[in-house]
């Protein structure tokens, strides 16, 4: 049954008095001017038509008609909680795989008999629609969990709206502004919560290995660190022991004192590795005295490689088959303490390189993490363009050489030295700043000239009969080169050209973070080998001693180190820089940069501002230990440089805030079950599996379909007739003004 409304009801009130006094107002004024009172009355009468009919059309009159409409709905949407709180472990597995799994074998099935589909959705601080296959691989890293705006998400984007919401969670709701308009959604639109509580009532106090770190290559009697990622959930911990093994043997124990709240942290330890293996080491967690406490996974292990110097391995990666690589792979293969891996483009429009010799170690082609690439002394990129290595490959290469003391060589081919290389990552860890334009030369003839400063160096020192500076005379002219835009401050030249154009740099060197970054801007350098005039003993010999220091740079290098390496904002965190003790004597082979005495350490914050910016003092073989306040959480960046702007090291250092999620960790019913009241669902414990499946199967299958209340709403008043009325009230006023002559 349709009805008359106003939308904006008080118009008529305001309306309606300003009406009345409008029109005593046209009164008083025509009684002064002494109109009969005849003609006084049609007046009035006519503009009180006009302002009637006006104040209706200022208020909005409408007609109103509900009707109900049958409602087929055919899904259900299913809310899998993200959050953190959901990676703890019940048992041997996560509340969140215990989530998926119970959707798989409990309610998949029960929906498959009935014909409905299901949506399922991820939610935390915010929710979004996944398909089954990211359900199962996503993990729960949420920092917040807000059901309430998954519930409005999933019930207002869907026409119809589901036959009823399955939420999966513990329950721990760390956002709780939605709530209402949650509650009013799901009564409006007949949509049931059905949640289901998973984890303990009590929370549990949960102590577990997350994961453990190591490097994957360490020198004989060198000492390296080993650490375990710990994560605690809960109140009132217990102390309890932490034990390293090497190979089951106990090498080391510590005691963590008990503490309050939840904690992840790394707990470190100091090894020194063994002779020439494979050795497996592992972080043990002893269980506490207290049995309450839960230890989820008690011990991880890792395995060690120990090699001597005696192994030097070198990736040459290239961009196709090249004499220089042949030439260099002939000058390897006498000595038996070098091991050269080689890698090669497979196409021109590829990015896939592949083993020259098939080699194991790299037969899935150019390694893509760290620890794989750690393997390798050496990197020497040769005959590459610049679409030819990708960001995260360039990232990895600069994280490689920075922070884990690699050396890295690029070689001059056709476009190596590109103009696309400019501002790229590769360029910042390079001696070198690419030129602007294209800078490879082809027909201009050189002659090679070696500095002063490289006469002094062993790498040079290519010749036991005759002098270095007569040795180096003996090569042949050469025609092509690359020429550079600049050489970066603090980088050393060691050959450059005579003749030709352009700068005239042949070969630099600079140090960069932990290792040493080299270019030799010439493509047919081979071509020396072959002259003539020249010995082939010294091109072999300059490519094992140019080998040597690229791989041994990186022996002395300053590492910066966190003694807590997940701190909270409002901690003080404690860094230690350190520099190997230089050990054996110095040879030509294998020589080292002269230890730093003096550098600047400088430490930004997450907004950019300076934190710490003082001189210290480096002893190799003695850590120097520092502390910054850490007041707000983001990330913190670590650089330490000597006076000329030379890195030394650099890091990141993460500080988060103690997640929200897991202060306590023990499953909350009460919200869910105010969700399920108010809606008509139900909310059940996950261990009651069979109660919950038929209360399921009730709701899943209604006996009365639904129905939809909808309000269809039509305007009232606004057409001709209406228009007309006006026209004809304003027209009449008119003309019996004019006829009385009261105009």
């Amino acid at each position: 049954m349709s009805e008359l409304s106003f939308q904006f009801p008080a118009a008529l009130l305001y309306c309606g008095f300003a009406t009345v006094g409008v029109l005593l107002w046209c009164g008083l004024a025509l009684r002064r001017r002494g109109i009969p009172r005849n003609r006084m009355a049609i007046i009035l009468t006519l503009r009180m038509i006009f302002f009637v009919a006006l104040v209706l059309l200022v208020s909005r009159p409408v007609w109103t008609s509900p009707e109900s409409e049958a409602d087929t709905r055919k899904h259900i949407a299913l809310l899998v909680d993200q959050s953190e709180s959901m990676s703890v472990l019940e048992g041997n597995t996560s509340r969140y795989q215990q989530a998926v799994e119970f959707s798989r074998e409990t309610l998949l099935p029960m929906v498959d008999q009935s014909e409905i589909e299901v949506q399922p959705f991820l939610f935390a601080d915010s929710a979004m629609a996944v398909d089954g296959a990211t359900l199962a691989s996503a993990t729960a890293n949420g920092q917040a969990t807000n059901l309430g705006q998954a519930i409005v998400q999933s019930v207002v984007t869907a026409d119809p709206p589901p036959l009823a919401v399955i939420a999966l969670t513990d329950g721990i709701l760390t956002k709780t502004q939605d709530h209402n308009r949650a509650i009013s959604v799901a009564v409006n639109r007949q949509v049931p919560i059905i949640s289901v509580g998973f984890g303990s009532e009590s929370g549990g106090r949960v102590m577990g290995i997350q994961d453990i770190d190591a490097p994957s290559i360490v020198e004989p009697s060198q000492k390296f660190k080993i650490s375990a990622n710990v994560r605690a959930t809960g109140e009132a911990l217990p102390k309890f022991d932490v034990l390293l093994l090497r190979d089951g043997k106990l090498i080391d124990r510590r005691q963590i004192e008990s503490f309050d709240g939840p904690r992840t942290w790394n707990e470190t330890f100091t090894a020194v590795a063994e002779p020439d293996g494979v050795h497996t080491y592992e972080i043990k967690l002893m269980p506490p005295a207290d049995q309450s406490v839960v230890i989820s996974t008690s011990q991880m292990s890792t395995t060690v490689r120990s090699i001597s110097s005696k192994e030097i391995r070198i990736l040459y990666v290239q961009g196709g088959l090249t004499w220089d690589y042949k030439f260099v792979h002939i000058a390897m293969s006498k000595d038996p303490t070098i091991r050269l891996t080689g890698l090669s483009r497979t196409a021109n429009a590829s990015r896939f390189f592949e083993s020259v010799q098939s080699d194991v170690d790299v037969i899935n082609g150019f390694p893509n993490t760290l620890d794989k690439l750690n393997e390798f002394r050496v990197v020497v990129l040769s005959n590459l363009r610049p679409g030819d290595l990708t960001t995260n490959q360039q990232e990895l290469l600069a994280k490689y050489c920075g922070e884990l003391g690699g050396g890295v060589l690029m070689i001059g081919g056709q476009q190596t030295f590109n103009a696309s290389w400019r501002d790229s990552r590769l360029e910042d860890l390079l001696p070198v700043e690419f030129a602007v334009l294209s800078n490879n030369r082809r027909g201009q003839n050189f002659s090679v000239d070696i500095t002063p400063n490289a006469l002094k160096h062993p790498i040079f020192q290519i010749s036991d009969d005759v002098s270095t500076d007569e040795a180096w005379q003996n090569l042949p002219m050469f025609t092509n080169r690359a020429v550079v835009e600049d050489v970066k401050a603090g980088a050393e030249i060691w050959l450059e050209s005579q003749g030709g154009t352009g700068h005239p740099v042949l070969m630099a060197s600079q140090r960069y973070g932990n290792g040493v970054a080299s270019v030799i801007c010439m493509q047919n350098f081979w071509r020396w080998r072959l002259a003539r005039t020249s010995d082939p003993r010294h091109y072999d010999r300059f490519w094992r001693q140019l080998f040597r220091y690229l791989a041994d740079a990186g022996r002395n290098a300053v590492t910066l180190n966190i003694v807590d390496t997940a701190p909270a904002p409002g901690d003080e965190v404690e860094l230690l820089i350190e520099q190997p003790a230089a050990s054996g004597s110095a040879t030509a082979s294998d020589s080292n940069p002269t230890a730093v005495n003096e550098a600047r350490l400088t430490i930004t914050g997450p907004d950019q501002n300076e934190v710490l910016n003082i001189m210290v003092t480096i002893e190799p073989g003695n850590p120097t230990a520092t502390r910054f306040m850490a007041n707000e959480s983001g990330m913190y960046n670590v650089n330490l440089q000597l006076n000329d702007g030379t890195l030394l090291a650099s890091r990141d250092i993460q500080v988060k805030e103690i997640a929200e999620e897991l202060v306590s960790t023990s499953r909350r019913m009460e919200l869910l079950r105010q969700f399920a009241a108010v809606s008509g669902g139900i909310a059940m414990e996950f261990e009651k599996t069979d109660q919950l499946a038929n209360e399921l199967k009730k709701l899943l299958q209604p006996a009365e379909p639904f129905e939809t209340q909808r309000t269809y709403v039509l305007p009232a008043g606004m057409n001709g007739w209406i228009l007309a009325l006006l026209l004809g009230c304003l027209s009449m006023d008119w003309l019996f003004r004019k006829r009385w002559q009261m105009l």
